[in-house]
């Protein structure tokens, strides 16, 4: 199977280490069985005789504690040796892993390998390019590869989005529906909004009002009510039909909320104002507290939830059967 280049969001999140490589990285395939080499070049890992250089961690641990600002750059360069010892200890096993399973993907036997990489770099330097982005030949090519060959590999392992049967996501429910029980009362709302907060002038509260009362004869008329608020409401829920979904207590205005659980499933409010504008309302049922979910409302909740669960603990036993089957040597940084 060919995975596409674009891979899913929880995903990404869990397999960022192995994925971000710096790009930098384009000269780390090459004198991968000769001696050591000075800064700049230190090599501070081999697998399988391919080096790691101290480099690239370090462009690693940059780019990973740019987006934590818990790690300031004293405390990763002079200012705690213990903190830096343990971000290269860990940015040199993510860049080993990721090696392990870049080189495990070129044993793949991937139809028409070499003429996807080429288009995806052509597409990646045209997008740099109308981006007036600069654009190092070398360094894109390194990437693309290496992500190509790593998510094909981790894609014929079944690492990207683990598959969960049917059996396990209903046992899954069953054992945990209680937990997700309605703690209190909930009523399904829909609603149309004309606005007029207390910024409005009288004029535009006027205006609002006599917007509202022509929607409500638009109703009366024979318009639905799904209808009316996907053209007339102004709230942001307005193309799903108005649609709240199930609405607790304290999460609409006190007047809102009373007149939602007063009415019956399929009745339509009188105008009721609240401090954000003009509304009608439509109930289409109470959940009463101690409601369970549905299987059908949390089933792709769960499976991504069981998908990711399956995938953490996946990636790491996979990274040390890798290991196992690898010659790897480490050095010290520099």
């Amino acid at each position: 199977m060919t995975l596409p280049f674009r891979i899913s969001t929880v995903t990404l999140l869990f397999l960022a280490p192995l994925l971000m490589l710096p790009l930098q990285a384009s000269t780390a395939n090459s004198n991968g069985g000769g001696a050591r080499e000075q800064s700049p070049r230190i090599i501070v890992a081999k697998v399988n005789g391919r080096p790691i250089f101290q480099y690239q961690i370090e462009a690693r641990i940059q780019k990973s504690t740019h987006k934590d600002n818990r790690l300031t750059p004293p405390a990763t360069s002079k200012g705690s040796p213990v903190i830096k010892k343990a971000l290269q200890e860990q940015a040199l096993n993510e860049q080993i892993a990721a090696e392990l399973f870049y080189q495990a993907g070129q044993q793949l036997n991937i139809p028409d390998a070499k003429n996807k990489i080429a288009a995806e770099i052509a597409k990646r330097k045209a997008t740099r390019i109308a981006n007036q982005q600069q654009v190092d030949d070398d360094a894109l090519k390194t990437y693309v590869q290496r992500h190509f060959y790593i998510t094909e590999y981790m894609a014929a392992k079944d690492l990207i989005t683990p598959k969960v049967t049917e059996a396990e996501l209903s046992a899954y429910y069953e054992e945990t529906k209680q937990g997700y029980a309605s703690e209190t009362d909930a009523v399904h709302v829909r609603h149309i909004l004309i606005k007029a907060d207390k910024s409005s002038s009288a004029e535009e509260q006027k205006q609002a009002h006599k917007k509202i009362q022509q929607v409500q004869q638009h109703i009366l008329a024979g318009m639905s009510f799904i209808e009316a608020a996907k053209k007339y409401s102004q709230d942001a829920n307005a193309s799903a039909g108005g649609d709240l979904g199930h609405i607790k207590p304290g999460y609409m205005p006190p007047e809102f909320e009373k007149l939602a659980f007063s009415l019956t499933p399929g009745q339509i409010s009188p105008i009721i104002k609240t401090k954000f504008g003009y509304h009608l309302l439509k109930t289409l049922g109470i959940k009463p507290k101690g409601s369970l979910p549905k299987y059908e409302d949390v089933k792709d909740f769960f499976e991504k939830y069981l998908s990711n669960r399956l995938l953490e603990k996946r990636v790491p036993a996979h990274v040390q059967y890798l290991k196992e089957n690898a010659k790897i040597e480490v050095y010290p940084f520099q």
